[in-house]
């Protein structure tokens, strides 16, 4: 694990983004596609979702983490950052989540094989098919340059990003936008009970 600063994530302070959260921790769970989530709100999960920018002496977050099941994601992990907005002004944001993922993948690539961005607005809609291009996401690393290269001009910021950290980055990126009716339509949680009973007893053979 990473070490930590002593700084609070922002999210810890915003009821919006805990209530987007846990609404999401509980679709991924109901999608019954991942083993295990876990939430930067939990104290269990808090230590496990927080990272330090290499410059500045600050930290960033994920809102929830865990671990995809079956298929070709199997075991595979994830990170997800929750937007529970009803408007696209989400631009800056995803910037952020864009450079701060790109941190991950560089310095800590043994903990994500995927970064979720999942909102309940779209944005950026006219350029919406290049969310996470390679020019899109150089973009996010200028905007969060003194956090990840320092004091530095734009310039010397481009010449220091790592273009295959760049490449790897864009297939990594999901970008998920749900609604509140689309919540429901998941398995029941009795249904999920038994598939997870199902899911032991074939391990346990």
């Amino acid at each position: 694990m990473p070490a930590l600063t002593d700084d609070v994530p922002g999210e810890l302070i915003q009821k919006l983004g805990e209530d987007g959260a846990r609404r999401v921790k509980v679709w991924l769970d109901s999608t019954t596609r991942v083993t295990s989530t876990w939430s930067v709100y939990d104290r269990f999960g808090a230590d496990r979702l927080m990272y330090p920018w290499p410059k500045g002496g600050k930290s960033y977050s994920y809102d929830i983490g865990g671990l995809f099941f079956g298929g070709d994601l199997h075991q595979q992990s994830f990170l997800v950052e929750c937007k529970k907005y009803s408007n696209p002004n989400q631009g800056g944001a995803f910037d952020k989540f864009l450079a701060q993922s790109y941190v991950t993948l560089k310095d800590h690539p043994q903990l994500a094989d995927h970064f979720l961005w999942v909102t309940w607005h779209p944005f950026r809609q006219t350029t919406w098919n290049d969310l996470a291009s390679e020019d899109n996401i150089r973009t996010a690393l200028i905007a969060e340059k003194s956090r990840v290269f320092g004091d530095v001009t734009d310039d010397e910021a481009l010449d220091a990003v790592d273009a295959s950290i760049v490449a790897d980055l864009v297939d990594r990126v999901w970008v998920i936008v749900l609604s509140d009716k689309q919540e429901t339509l998941v398995i029941s949680r009795e249904d999920r009970a038994d598939l997870m009973r199902i899911r032991i007893l074939k391990e346990e053979q």
